[in-house]
């Protein structure tokens, strides 16, 4: 079974601000590229163009908080057998209070 421990709520709150970070970062990068052109600094203009791609890079692959949060709950919930039991036995029951419902109705005929 998968444990969730207080690092992973950690994570898993911090995603969003992981993923405003990096987009601050970007376009703090963006402005000193626009800048070092203006200076005309090659080397400055390609290190800070190699950064923005990092940046962005990492922006991409950066889970939300929700797309975390279910990677680590969802494959526990999917994956318990418990649960899935519940779920057969709660069809189960439904399946067979029609049958009686419907048997106990005056008036009606079965087909």
């Amino acid at each position: 079974m998968i444990e969730i421990t207080a690092s992973d709520i950690f994570w898993i709150g911090a995603m969003d601000k992981i993923s405003f970070g990096l987009t601050f970062m970007g376009f703090v990068t963006v402005l000193l590229i626009y800048c070092s052109r203006n200076c005309d600094s090659v080397g400055l203009t390609l290190f800070l163009l190699f950064c923005g791609l990092a940046f962005f890079t990492a922006y991409i692959f950066t889970p939300s908080s929700k797309t975390l949060a279910a990677m680590k709950v969802l494959p526990a919930i999917v994956n318990n057998q418990r649960i899935q039991g519940v779920a057969e036995n709660a069809l189960e029951l439904t399946e067979r209070f029609l049958k009686q419902y419907l048997e106990t109705q005056p008036g009606k005929t079965n087909r």
